[in-house]
């Protein structure tokens, strides 16, 4: 598929989308100048995102525990859903490079029409770190007589794409609903961590130490029916230091950090069958933001 003029003016000369506006057409894209990448990282969420003049923006993200996705956010919302195609174009500098058909989308009527999940959007930066253009077309939203192209610009994208694809490598791959209620089970009389416990215990220190939006650790502590309830008592004292000291040692702030010692007080399962004892024996790790 080759360029249209509009296409080569933008691309080639460098004109605005406002110098392209040929009869029966809209073109929006970015020139080489205006050309712009900005990335928003941490271990909880990543965003790649660029602005489109007169038109709007695009965004790749991706949240802790989901999925890459790409929306679009416009200024002037569609009056109706309706149907966008979608494809791949060279820009004329690639003038011997083919277009891909990445086939039709939905527009919604919203102010983001476009909502593209994981695959499409994942195809998408694959043609964009190959220099090529994801383009949108569709008959424009105020009466239809137009033929309306948005195309994303790969220009400056490189060294974008390279953090953006490490932020989503580095992300966590667990959200708050993940580690915001946590059981760990403990052996008959003792206090001391499992290594299944220390496991698990890292993964909320790795979600503690990224998430400052925690602002209380509850660490409930509880002990089957065996027993004075005097040595229980200390027992789940016992428990719930351990647990504490352990996620100290890894890096959380201690001011952190509720403790309580229930012993037997409240047990989780029927104290009078060995299943439910061992179900008892157990520290709560309960996360609040």
């Amino acid at each position: 598929m080759a360029l249209s003029l509009r296409q080569w003016l933008v691309c080639c000369v460098g004109l605005s989308p406002l110098g392209t506006a040929l009869a029966g057409a809209q073109y929006y894209g970015a020139t080489v100048h205006e050309s712009r990448w900005e990335v928003s990282s941490s271990r909880l969420a990543c965003s790649l995102s660029h602005e489109i003049p007169f038109y709007g923006s695009v965004r790749f993200a991706a949240r802790a525990g989901g999925e890459l996705e790409f929306s679009a956010e416009v200024m002037r919302r569609p009056a109706q859903t309706g149907v966008a195609q979608l494809a791949s174009l060279a820009p004329a500098w690639k003038h011997d490079v083919a277009a891909l058909d990445l086939g039709n989308v939905t527009v919604a009527h919203s102010a983001q029409p476009f909502h593209l999940d994981r695959p499409l959007a994942q195809r998408l930066l694959a043609e964009l770190e190959k220099g090529m253009f994801p383009t949108f077309t569709y008959r424009d939203w105020v009466d239809g007589r137009d033929e309306v192209t948005v195309a994303i610009s790969a220009v400056n994208v490189r060294s974008a794409l390279a953090e953006f694809l490490a932020c989503l490598d580095d992300m966590l791959t667990y959200d708050f609903s993940m580690v915001e209620k946590t059981r760990l089970q403990f052996d008959f009389g003792s206090a001391a961590l499992q290594p299944a416990a220390r496991q698990t215990l890292d993964r909320i220190v790795d979600y503690l130490l990224a998430d400052p939006a925690v602002s209380r650790v509850v660490l409930e502590g509880h002990t089957d029916s065996v027993g004075r309830r005097s040595y229980n008592q200390q027992l789940s004292s016992q428990r719930v230091e351990a647990v504490r000291n352990y996620l100290v040692q890894k890096g959380v702030a201690e001011d952190k950090f509720t403790l309580h010692a229930l012993g037997k007080g409240k047990p989780a399962a029927d104290n009078r069958t060995t299943s439910g004892r061992a179900a008892n024996r157990r520290v709560l790790v309960l996360l609040v933001q």
